[in-house]
């Protein structure tokens, strides 16, 4: 008896832990597996009025509601929550405070009222006044420019997801899409992100796509991440567009997918299509002239399309500048590499033309690399990692090419022989 009263007592010691610990690290355990959600206490709670309250039509929020946001800031912050981890929290809470204030017009006086509040809180909480100063210091920047107001989801996300990138392309584990499902919920429960589902969610499902793009999705856990959105969409008809659009995306442009098919013109105007260079290994390359970082991936691009030529490894562009003769003059002095380029350009937005809005690329370049069946194997590989990808997607295509084919021992070796020495000259 006394034996199995001391094995219950160590266990509720344990279980007494465990919520310990995940409230010293400010998150929501999942389960045994993985790390808590790490989600601030400042955004499971309600502390403002909704921000559609700010919206004036550009015109100057009045004095009372002004006032009443300031005194809702000053609750916030000295919480004692908010002073126990003050670094961690305050930081949400000015910024849900600035959000509020990025659509009304903010008059001098309420600025230097804003300013008075900061000086008493410094001189009231010493410890914490850099904190307060830098971070309403972006109150400056964002009060009365926008139309639309700043995204709070963009900030709370940087508190979760992190522990569930997988590197260097490799597959995810079950545990991991745990993690980053069971992280999305979150913050879609989140107070202010249910206040404004429609605009608020958008980010979120995009950080979503960008987590699965760092490793390796097999068909049954996109099949649970799938599933996932028809749940989502149960739930919030209201959004049932835009999921449509992350659904596509998340199927369509994570590595384990079979990339969808490009159609549109070179630079020359001849209408060519990605599927036509199946059989190979096509590195996709959204690039534009207009881009330093760009520019500087062409020696490495350089290299792949000379070290490996009459080797089944082709490379493709897709050109963002606004006019094509700029791509066709770089092209034709030597500056930009030879490869076939469809120009995706656009007058408005050079960076949203079509195969660029329809592929969700934001940032540039960004590198595909897809193997000889079309399916997308990395994301993001540059430099001397682009080119150690072709290299070892190459080995292992040639590898299985002869293993198939019934070859002989000597033949293999020979053959990979080949290809290593063209590896060694990297």
């Amino acid at each position: 008896m006394r034996k199995l009263l001391a094995i219950v007592a160590g266990a509720v010691v344990c279980f007494g832990l465990g919520f310990l610990i995940a409230d010293a690290r400010g998150g929501t355990a999942v389960d045994g597996d993985h790390p808590p959600i790490n989600v601030p206490a400042a955004a499971t709670q309600a502390w403002f009025p909704p921000i559609g309250d700010y919206d004036t039509d550009g015109y100057a929020l009045d004095d009372e509601r002004f006032e009443a946001l300031l005194a809702t800031l000053d609750e916030a912050l000295t919480a004692r929550p908010t002073l126990a981890r003050f670094n961690r929290e305050a930081p949400l809470h000015i910024w849900n405070f600035i959000r509020r204030l990025a659509i009304p017009w903010v008059t001098d006086e309420q600025q230097d009222a804003v300013a008075a509040y900061v000086a008493g809180f410094a001189e009231e909480h010493p410890d914490h006044a850099e904190v307060v100063e830098s971070n309403i210091a972006a109150l400056e920047r964002h009060a009365g420019s926008s139309e639309k107001a700043p995204s709070f989801a963009s900030k709370v996300s940087n508190y979760s997801y992190r522990s569930w990138f997988s590197a260097d392309g490799e597959p995810f584990s079950d545990t991991q899409i745990d993690g980053i499902l069971a992280s999305l919920d979150a913050m879609l429960e989140l107070p202010e992100t249910q206040a404004d589902l429609e605009t608020e969610s958008e980010h979120h499902f995009s950080l979503l796509a960008n987590r699965l793009r760092r490793g390796r999705i097999s068909d049954e856990q996109f099949a649970r991440v799938d599933a996932y959105f028809d749940e989502v969409e149960a739930n919030h008809p209201e959004i049932a567009g835009a999921l449509a659009e992350h659904r596509f995306r998340v199927g369509s442009f994570t590595p384990g997918r079979v990339a969808p098919n490009i159609v549109g013109k070179d630079t020359e105007g001849v209408e060519f299509a990605l599927e036509d260079y199946r059989g190979n290994i096509v590195v996709l390359i959204f690039s534009g002239e207009w881009c330093g970082p760009c520019v500087g991936e062409y020696p490495f691009h350089r290299f792949i399309v000379e070290q490996y030529e009459g080797d089944p490894v082709v490379l493709l562009g897709i050109n963002s500048d606004e006019d094509v003769e700029t791509i066709r003059s770089a092209k034709a002095s030597g500056k930009a590499p030879a490869y076939r380029t469809w120009w995706d350009g656009h007058t408005e937005v050079n960076t949203s033309g079509p195969i660029a809005t329809a592929w969700g690329v934001t940032t540039w370049p960004t590198i595909y690399v897809l193997d000889e069946e079309g399916v997308i194997r990395s994301i993001g590989d540059r430099g001397g990692h682009l080119i150690a990808k072709v290299g070892d997607m190459l080995t292992e295509m040639r590898t299985r090419e002869l293993a198939e084919s019934g070859a002989g021992q000597a033949e293999v070796v020979r053959a990979l022989r080949t290809v290593q020495a063209k590896q060694a000259n990297e």
